[in-house]
Formats: structure tokens, C-alpha cells, sequence
């Protein structure tokens, strides 16, 4: 009796240590995929923020670059522009105001406007604008019979403080004018030596 009793407590005993080995086997196998299924969740999350960082600062590189470029192409534009306008304005500078305070030169481009300005019709008062500080050179000049004459007597002078060389002539009372100042003749030399200074400098049109 006592031998069943042994013999049924070992197989009971190898049965239970059997059972609890294939468990045993099982959990493991099943921790084992569980955890390699996290590891490769991991890996291909890892892969995909490495692939987004780098898709990222690619993207920053090359805005970044072209960023650079449009950058560099203004700075080198300004460059230009500066250095165009500086030797522009050098060879236009000394001779325009030389000219502009020639009042033999003054008074010639005075008449010739006087004489142009409104031909057809005669029956409108011209008024020129001079230079104050120039008034002394000029009153020989304005008093003269021969500018009395023109645009039939209708012309009047008048010096003024805001106009530093040259003149401007106007229809009186029709609120239009035109100027002949040192400032006009600069912009207007510096647009036709501009394109042509342009290519003498940097071969561009």
C-alpha cells in the first residue's frame, strides 16, 4: 500500500514538474516574442524619427541655402548699385556744377526755355525761379532790354531760397512747371550714364 502511495506521489510530483516546465516554456517563449516584437516597435520608431530629423534638416539646409543665395544676390546687387552710383555721380558731379554755376551758361538755358516754353500761346504769364544767392549776378542779366522782350513782356523772376543753382520756369497760376536746377540735370545725366557705366563696370546691359 505504502508503495502505490509512493509511486502515485512521484508521478504526481512528475507530472506537476512536467506541467510546470512547459508553462514555465511557454511564458518564456511567449516573453520572448512579446519582447522582441517591443524591440522591433522600438527599431522601426527610432528609424522613422531618424528618417523624419534627417528629411527635416535637409529641408532647413536647402531653404537655408537658398535663403543664402537670395541674400548674397541682393548684397552683391547693393554693391554694384553703390559703386555704379558713386563713379556716376563722380563723373557727372564736378562738371554739372560747374556748368550750373556758370551764370554766362545760366543764362542762356534761361532764354532758350523763355523762347520755347508755351509758343502757342503768348497770353500766358511765365514765371522764373532763381537762385537767391545768385540774385546779384543775375539782375544785369534780368533787367536787360532784350529779356524784357521776351513772351511778349509777359515774364516775371523771382529769387528764391530753395532753389540752390539753376531755375524753374512756370506758367503762372497754372500750377505746372518745369525744372532746370544743378539737381535736375544730376538725375537726368545719371539715368542715361547709368546703363552705359553698368556695362563699362560689370559687361551688363
Amino acid at each position: 500500500m505504502q508503495n502505490k502511495l509512493q509511486e502515485l506521489t512521484e508521478k504526481l510530483y512528475k507530472e506537476g514538474l512536467s506541467k510546470g516546465q512547459t508553462e514555465a516554456e511557454e511564458i518564456l517563449i511567449s516573453a520572448k516574442t512579446e519582447a522582441k516584437n517591443i524591440v522591433d516597435a522600438a527599431k522601426r520608431q527610432a528609424e522613422s524619427i531618424i528618417e523624419n530629423a534627417n528629411k527635416s534638416a535637409a529641408e532647413t539646409k536647402k531653404n537655408a541655402d537658398a535663403e543664402i543665395a537670395m541674400v548674397s544676390r541682393q548684397v552683391i546687387a547693393q554693391v554694384k548699385q553703390s559703386v555704379e552710383s558713386l563713379i556716376t555721380a563722380k563723373a557727372i558731379n564736378n562738371v554739372t556744377n560747374a556748368a550750373m554755376n556758370d551764370v554766362q551758361f545760366v543764362q542762356t538755358l534761361i532764354k532758350t526755355a523763355v523762347e520755347s516754353f508755351n509758343v502757342d500761346n503768348r497770353n500766358v504769364t511765365l514765371c522764373v525761379l532763381l537762385p537767391e544767392a545768385k540774385q546779384q549776378e543775375l539782375d544785369t542779366f534780368i533787367n536787360a532790354a532784350a529779356i524784357k522782350q521776351l513772351n511778349d513782356g509777359k515774364l516775371e523772376f523771382v529769387f528764391s531760397k530753395q532753389i540752390k543753382s539753376g531755375f524753374q520756369i512756370a506758367a503762372k497760376n497754372n500750377g505746372y512747371y518745369i525744372s532746370f536746377t544743378e539737381q535736375d540735370f544730376l538725375n537726368l545725366f545719371s539715368e542715361y550714364m547709368r546703363p552705359k557705366m553698368r556695362q563699362l563696370l560689370f559687361g551688363q546691359e
